[in-house]
């Protein structure tokens, strides 16, 4: 579907998707860009001519190039659009990884339903996220968008399996408030001194992430800096674990807006596998946050003790079992960025301190 649309402000450009930006999608595609589509992740140039031109060739789709600073960093679209019905879709969405986190998909998202409600006077906008795609859910809950529901095997995945589909959407009485929120964000991240600091404490269990956590509160109230702690396992601690709908990613960004009203910038976030998931808490806390990761390691001996104090019997062996499993995977997994902390023979106080020196607070 051809169309001359073209959105501007907040310092993004949306102009109509055309062939002529395939090369440069194609310079910062790839499988993590690409995660929850349904189509197999395109390779090389002319693979992002073919996906230009399946978006092209939809009825009913908007297709969008996204520019920032005259540079294409990523495409989003209007989709199932259904005027008669004053109802439409936004999706299609995909960024250079470079500006994930930063005002780009606030700002795009904005001009998206202001021209919806504004111009086509439309009464519903919706979004479509595949259940397993824990950045998405984060990114639209955090738009204020509400959840309406799970529809089961509704889409094939590029891996051939069957996939649920969850539903958010944002009626036009509560576009006003959903509109004050990204306004808000975008205010924020343009005051860069107010960009929150975050620290991650990640770690196999035994390592002491919530000792070392409660040293670094305990040092920071000491020097009467501003703070917040956060334990990442009790943002979704429930049964059945929901953990594929991103709830907690979504807790997070709504704790942590409330904790910014109050003026803390610093945030402490503790969880096993947090110094993998930077991009994905970064998003949901918002402000283009500065990150320091840092992976706290025990040896299996010392992970052991440490866990034999608290836990008992069969919780005693199925805790070492995933601290096991955990340590391998966080030292295989965790990049060149992750700062490595041994803890065997160490205080928790001097751990916070070399902590807080790392995060430069």
């Amino acid at each position: 579907m051809l169309h001359e649309l073209t959105l501007e402000g907040h310092g993004v450009r949306l102009v109509p998707l055309a062939v002529e930006h395939a090369e440069a999608l194609a310079r910062f595609v790839d499988d993590r860009v690409w995660a929850g589509m349904t189509s197999a992740t395109p390779r090389g140039v002319a693979a992002l001519r073919d996906v230009v031109g399946t978006a092209l060739s939809t009825p009913g789709r908007y297709a969008f190039a996204v520019l920032a600073d005259g540079e294409v960093v990523g495409s989003t679209s209007f989709y199932d659009v259904d005027l008669t019905m004053g109802r439409l879709e936004i999706g299609h969405t995909y960024y250079d990884p470079r500006v994930w986190g930063t005002h780009v998909n606030p700002a795009c998202k904005l001009l998206l339903m202001s021209h919806a409600y504004g111009t086509w006077d439309v009464a519903r906008v919706a979004y479509r996220v595949e259940a397993r795609n824990a950045r998405s859910i984060a990114a639209v809950t955090k738009l204020g968008a509400r959840p309406e529901g799970r529809l089961r095997g509704h889409r094939v995945a590029a891996d051939g399996t069957r996939q649920d589909s969850l539903y958010f959407s944002v009626l036009a009485d509560e576009w006003p408030d959903v509109r004050a929120r990204l306004e808000a964000r975008l205010a924020g991240d343009r005051a860069d001194g107010a960009r929150t600091s975050v620290l991650l404490i990640g770690g196999r269990s035994g390592a002491g992430k919530s000792t070392v956590a409660s040293a670094v509160h305990d040092l920071l109230v000491a020097r009467d800096l501003p703070h917040a702690v956060v334990e990442g396992d009790a943002l979704d601690l429930a049964h059945p674990a929901p953990w594929e709908h991103g709830v907690a990613a979504a807790n997070l960004a709504d704790v942590w807006r409330r904790y910014r009203s109050l003026g803390h910038r610093r945030l402490v976030y503790t969880n096993t596998v947090s110094v993998l998931q930077a991009d994905l808490l970064a998003a949901a806390v918002g402000d283009r946050p500065h990150v320091t990761s840092v992976l706290l390691t025990a040896s299996d001996g010392v992970a052991r003790e440490r866990l034999r104090r608290r836990e008992q019997g069969e919780s005693y062996d199925a805790h070492v079992t995933r601290s096991d499993a955990a340590a391998g995977r966080l030292e295989a997994a965790a990049g060149d960025d992750v700062h490595r902390m041994a803890t065997d023979g160490r205080t928790p106080a001097e751990i916070a301190t070399e902590v807080v020196a790392l995060a430069g607070w």
